[in-house]
């Protein structure tokens, strides 16, 4: 049976798809900027709530609250050599933005095997 940790991780996950096909390339920095590119939790709030073409200067707002596991959930950075232990929201915006992780290997961090290591 799947846990709800791990339900939780996956469906951001999915969100994060979501929002990735609607825009195409990643930013760095911001969870969106002027050229209509979202960061990796940018791309989960517009997975979860289609933002106009132009978001502006959007922010995610709640994303914690249809995420539980953003801000309950402690995970260690999955980046070789890094040492870092946060909460997963605060991991995700560190691989996107100081190791330069691709939406698209956050991704698959968040539903692969590594779940195991996360604490509560």
């Amino acid at each position: 049976m799947v846990g709800s940790q791990d339900r939780g991780e996956r469906e951001l996950a999915e969100a994060m798809r979501q929002g990735m096909r609607r825009r195409g390339e990643q930013a760095f920095g911001e969870y969106f900027d002027r050229h209509g590119r979202s960061c990796a939790l940018g791309a989960a709030y517009d997975g979860m709530y289609l933002l106009p073409a132009d978001p502006g200067k959007a922010r995610p707002q709640q994303l914690d609250r249809l995420f539980e596991c953003l801000e309950g959930t402690v995970r260690r950075c999955p980046h070789a050599g890094c040492r870092k232990k946060l909460a997963l929201g605060v991991i995700i915006v560190h691989l996107n933005d100081d190791h330069r992780w691709t939406r698209e290997q956050i991704v698959d961090w968040l539903v692969g095997p590594s779940v195991a290591d996360a604490t509560h």
